[in-house]
């Protein structure tokens, strides 16, 4: 039996070539329906914009914390891909974060014109 990609449960259930057990393939439908109503869609996007805004947030508070030990005294390599690591967390954090605010700026501005 193959490990739930999400769950880690056991499943013989495959999704596009990927195991998933049938809580998690229902799970995973039920996100990739499109809302219904436009309000539903403006509550989506800012819902992404608050969770995405909260990470980047969290992975700049880690990063901060990060430099603000420096010299840590841990041993170069080690300390190097820790900030690398918080760096390149950070980054991903801030381009999910503008992607999301581009797509609520989209729709919104559609959602104006009349």
């Amino acid at each position: 039996m193959a490990e739930c990609a999400y769950c880690k449960g056991e499943t013989e259930l495959h999704n596009n070539g990927a195991p998933v057990c049938l809580k998690c393939s229902v799970a995973q439908e039920a996100k990739r329906r499109p809302p219904a109503t436009q309000q539903q869609i403006l509550n989506t996007l800012l819902q992404d914009f608050i969770e995405l805004t909260a990470r980047a947030e969290q992975a700049t508070e880690e990063f901060e914390d990060l430099m603000r030990q420096i010299p840590s005294g841990l041993p170069h390599p080690d300390g190097t891909q820790r900030i690398k690591n918080a760096s390149d967390k950070l980054s991903i954090a801030r381009i999910e974060l503008m992607k999301a605010h581009r797509r609520l700026n989209e729709h919104s501005g559609r959602a104006i014109v009349p």
